[in-house]
């Protein structure tokens, strides 16, 4: 009978171990991301005519709490989001836009100097670019939606020069993350080509 127990146990044992086993398979790897730059192909003014004294300082960049966070946000309604744990961003996604957006600007304009907030005290920025986020995400396989409202100062700070609120949509081109971090990355694209617009405005 002690036997026949102790066999029974062991059977037990081992039916729990394969199952703890097989839920530790099932679990989805996590996926990590980041935003794309445009290729320097986007180029749009010839690095011959570059203005040497022209310097862009890009942010502060202001995110709502729901989307500063390293997993991708999702919209299941206008009043409901997803948060996906095997999806993330691969650094901070503020850090990422910011990173981005000014690259994108320095291959538009294009300039090399263009600096991310907080800067150091041997940059000056001709102009200062602060923006405030309200929306960036979205359904998948469906849109992204940023909405922004975007500052340009003078070389202090403080003094407006323009104030500007962009709404941008982007179709994602299927239902993966892929598709919807692609889509991100285009309507950044938009949104810089809508500031540098401005800033040849101003440069006038």
């Amino acid at each position: 009978m002690k036997n026949r127990a102790r066999l029974g146990n062991m059977g037990w044992g081992f039916l729990i171990m394969v199952f703890l086993l097989g839920g530790c398979s099932s679990t989805p790897p996590v996926a990590y991301y980041t935003l794309n730059t445009l290729p320097e192909m986007q180029q749009e003014i010839p690095a011959e005519v570059m203005d040497d004294t022209l310097a862009i300082g890009v942010g502060p960049v202001e995110f709502p709490k729901f989307l500063d966070r390293p997993q991708i946000v999702t919209r299941k309604s206008q009043n409901q989001i997803e948060v996906s744990e095997f999806n993330r961003w691969a650094g901070s996604f503020p850090g990422d836009f910011s990173r981005v957006l000014a690259k994108n600007i320095s291959i538009l304009l294009p300039t090399d100097r263009v600096a991310v907030y907080p800067w150091g005290e041997q940059f000056s920025p001709t102009y200062q670019i602060k923006l405030e986020v309200e929306q960036f995400d979205g359904q998948l396989g469906e849109s992204v939606v940023l909405e922004v409202t975007w500052v340009v100062t003078d070389q202090e700070g403080t003094n407006k020069l323009l104030v500007r609120k962009s709404r941008i949509e982007e179709a994602a081109l299927d239902k993966t993350y892929e598709a919807l971090v692609e889509a991100k990355s285009n309507g950044l694209a938009t949104l810089s080509r809508a500031i540098v617009e401005e800033l040849r405005k101003l440069g006038k």
